[in-house]
C-alpha cells in the first residue's frame, strides 16, 4: 500500500492540517479524543471533504482540491468500520454482508457464493438469519469486518473498533482481525487511543494532537 495524505480542513476548535505518506500495510493513527483521527479517516473514505489538499491511494487520486477531483465514496474501494459497526438494523447478517456486493450490482449467484464463503471463514454461518439486535458485541464486529472484506476493497479503515469490548474479548478479536486482514491481503489504517492495540496491530504509528501530527 502507498497512501499519500495532505489535507487541510477548518474545524470548530482547531484546523486539521496533516501531511504524511505511508507504505506499510498496517499504519496506526493515535492521539487523544477529539484530536482529528476520525476526521482523517472520513476524508480518506470520502465521507467528509477537506477544504484543500490531495489524497492518493496506490497511484489513484481520490481527492485533489486544485484539480477539482473528489471521487464519491462508492468509487474509492475503501472499507470503513465505525466504532458502532454501523450494521443495518432492518437487515439480517446475510443481508448486511451482501449489501456492498448488491450496491456494486454483482450477480445474485456470485453474491450468494461470496457471502456464504466469508461467513464460513468467520465462523458465523449460524448467525445468517439473525438481526443486529440479536447479536453480541463480538458477533457484531465479526459481521462488520466480514462486510468490509467481502468486497474488493483496497484499504480498510478501522475507527476504534475495540473500544467498547471487555479485555478478554478485545484480545480475541484483535488476534482475529489481524489474522483476517493478513489472510485477505488487505492493508489497514487503524485508529485507536490504546498503546497496546497499536503495538499489536501496526508496524508504523503516527501521533496526532489538535489536528497536527507530532514529531
Amino acid at each position: 500500500m502507498k497512501l499519500e495524505v495532505k489535507i487541510f480542513k477548518k474545524l470548530a476548535e482547531y484546523d486539521l492540517d496533516v501531511n504524511f505518506t505511508a507504505c506499510e500495510n498496517y499504519l496506526g493513527l493515535t492521539g487523544p479524543s477529539g484530536s482529528g483521527k476520525s476526521m482523517i479517516l472520513k476524508c480518506i473514505a470520502g465521507i467528509m471533504k477537506p477544504d484543500a489538499g490531495r489524497i492518493v491511494l496506490d497511484g489513484q487520486v481520490l481527492f485533489d482540491s486544485e484539480l477539482k477531483i473528489n471521487l464519491p465514496v462508492q468509487k474509492r474501494k475503501i472499507g470503513y468500520m465505525f466504532q458502532s459497526y454501523a450494521l443495518f438494523n432492518n437487515m439480517t447478517v446475510y443481508q448486511n454482508i451482501a449489501a456492498p456486493l448488491k450496491a456494486h450490482h454483482e450477480k445474485k449467484a456470485i453474491i450468494d457464493e461470496k457471502v456464504k464463503q466469508i461467513m464460513k471463514d468467520f465462523h458465523i454461518e449460524a448467525l445468517s438469519s439473525r438481526y443486529p439486535r440479536q447479536l453480541s458485541g463480538g458477533q457484531k464486529q465479526r459481521v462488520a469486518l466480514a462486510r468490509l472484506l467481502v468486497y474488493d476493497t483496497k484499504l480498510v479503515l478501522l475507527d476504534e473498533p475495540f473500544s467498547a469490548l471487555d479485555a478478554e474479548l478485545k484480545e480475541t478479536l484483535l488476534n482475529e482481525t489481524k489474522s483476517k486482514l493478513q489472510g485477505y491481503h488487505k492493508p489497514c489504517l487503524f485508529v485507536s487511543h490504546s498503546p497496546q492495540e497499536m503495538e499489536f496491530m501496526c508496524s508504523n504509528i503516527l501521533k496526532i494532537k489538535k489536528g497536527r501530527l507530532e514529531k
